[in-house]
């Protein structure tokens, strides 16, 4: 190696592992006038400097239930489960707001509902093939975690990281209900997305910081990312519970975006705020009184 030039450093599995390596190679030589400035400076093992160490409060969102980034749970959480889930509900948030409000505003959506078909039977189509697509593209990641395990050795087992992968998908399903609840209720795409949008930043924000402030303990309890931390699965396998209450709050968002869909007026290239309620008097215009009925296909 050269003194003028970057010093090569290992690679491992772990910080511990890495400690390990470094308690076998440092040393001083007498020969060598830079190591031998480090005799007697060095410490009996540097594993002892690992003991006391403590996560920042902000990096325990993202190792969860893992507690550390030196293990292969916390590694994965931090490195893989922190951000994937946030690119899925990207994709998400796109399909659900364009289903009603894109097609809205492209002025397609009049045409499909000329079709015999109930706008609540339109919806829930759309909703099936953007979930089918959502669950391709969760399970897309787990093909590369077995090849992956070719080449690296780590303790977890194949069908432990299957389920983490899977458990992606029932935070994702809510999130797509919600932008499509968000798509039926506003005027435009625009809206619906910057409301989806902004939902998931709050909640997701709220997860993160909340283990840095004690009076957040509870109120963390409202985000789904709280609900569906990757880590609790890769260390005590899929949680039923939490990922059925994920998709139950989905299929009720979804639920919701029907029946607004059905009692709001359909607009080619966009509208105005409308939802037509079973209290609400029917709307004049130029003289003539228009019922809700009327403006259903």
């Amino acid at each position: 190696l050269s003194s003028t030039q970057d010093i090569a450093g290992p690679l491992a599995r772990s910080v511990t592992d890495l400690a390990i390596m470094l308690d076998a190679t440092v040393g001083a030589d007498p020969t060598d006038a830079i190591t031998a400035e480090s005799a007697g400076r060095i410490p009996k093992t540097y594993r002892d400097s690992l003991k006391d160490f403590e996560i920042p409060s902000a990096m325990e969102a993202f190792l969860g239930e893992a507690g550390s980034i030196t293990t292969p749970e916390g590694f994965l959480s931090a490195e893989f489960f922190s951000w994937v889930p946030l690119l899925l509900l990207t994709l998400a948030i796109i399909g659900g707001t364009g289903a009603i409000a894109g097609e809205e505003g492209a002025g397609t959506l009049d045409l499909l509902l000329a079709q015999p078909i109930r706008r609540w039977r339109l919806l829930v189509d759309k909703a099936a093939g953007l979930t089918l697509g959502l669950l391709i593209a969760t399970l897309s990641s787990y093909p590369g975690f077995l090849i992956a395990k070719l080449f690296v050795d780590f303790d977890l087992s194949s069908w432990r990281i299957l389920e983490s992968v899977a458990y992606m998908f029932p935070v994702t399903f809510l999130f797509l209900a919600l932008s499509m609840l968000c798509a039926a209720v506003a005027p435009g795409r625009g809206g619906a997305a910057t409301a989806a949008i902004g939902i998931v930043v709050a909640t997701y924000f709220l997860n993160l910081i909340a283990p840095a402030a004690d009076f957040l303990e509870q109120p963390r309890k409202l985000s789904p990312f709280y609900w569906s931390e990757a880590s609790r699965v890769l260390i005590h396998g899929f949680d039923y519970v939490r990922a059925s209450g994920l998709l139950a709050a989905g299929f009720i968002f979804l639920g919701l975006a029907a029946w607004v869909f059905e009692r709001r007026e359909i607009a080619a290239g966009g509208r105005e705020w409308s939802l037509h309620l079973p209290f609400r008097h029917p709307r004049v215009e130029d003289g003539k009184s228009r019922s809700p009925s009327a403006s259903k296909r």
